[in-house]
């Protein structure tokens, strides 16, 4: 099964901005930009990986490993999702994840990776609580390709059985959306 993990860096951050910085995933986070740590990850885990992003969002194109970006050009999730989804078709599943969650383990990536081959849709859950990333086979290309605005693939999530994939990685909770969850991560 080919496994593709769709990296979501679409958004305009605005909250963070409004924080007093500037956009998040570039933001500095021990000595390197907060979507460089979600790459490395990702790469890590020895799956293809593409990263959403907007066609002016030139800082973060150059982040990216060669060939894997995907252009949207809209910032909503639903938009970017199914931007992510129709680049790579010819995949039998994806992960998504967030660029602004630059602590989920390499292990957790993989974690939902395997049980994506066992299930049709998988979430990571961290202490009962829903997580990232989410993976989908194949089965939900045609719901997940038409998605739009910012609800992301809630709908689609409600719309079967999800298995929950339980780990103690709090990385799949944190993300960062200002200045201030910025430094509450940098002390963790």
């Amino acid at each position: 099964m080919r496994i593709a993990i769709l990296v979501m860096a679409a958004g305009f951050s605005r909250r963070f901005k409004a924080s007093g910085g500037e956009h998040k995933l570039l933001a500095s986070l021990n000595g390197r930009p907060v979507l460089q740590h979600t790459l490395d990850h990702a790469v890590a885990t020895g799956l293809d990986v593409f990263v959403v992003t907007r066609p002016e969002d030139r800082a973060i194109h150059t982040l990216i490993p060669a060939g894997r970006a995907v252009i949207c050009r809209s910032a909503g999730i639903g938009d970017s999702i199914a931007a992510g989804v129709k680049a790579t078709a010819d995949y039998d599943g994806w992960l998504i994840t967030l660029g602004d969650m630059p602590f989920i383990a390499v292990e957790s990536l993989l974690a939902v990776a395997d049980a994506l081959h066992h299930a049709p849709l998988v979430r990571a859950q961290v202490e009962g609580k829903p997580g990232h990333p989410v993976g989908f086979q194949r089965a939900f290309y045609s719901a997940l390709a038409v998605l739009t605005g910012d609800s992301g693939a809630r709908g689609v999530l409600s719309s079967a059985p999800c298995r929950a994939v339980a780990l103690t990685d709090k990385g799949c909770l944190l993300d960062i959306d200002t200045r201030s969850d910025l430094q509450r991560t940098v002390a963790l």
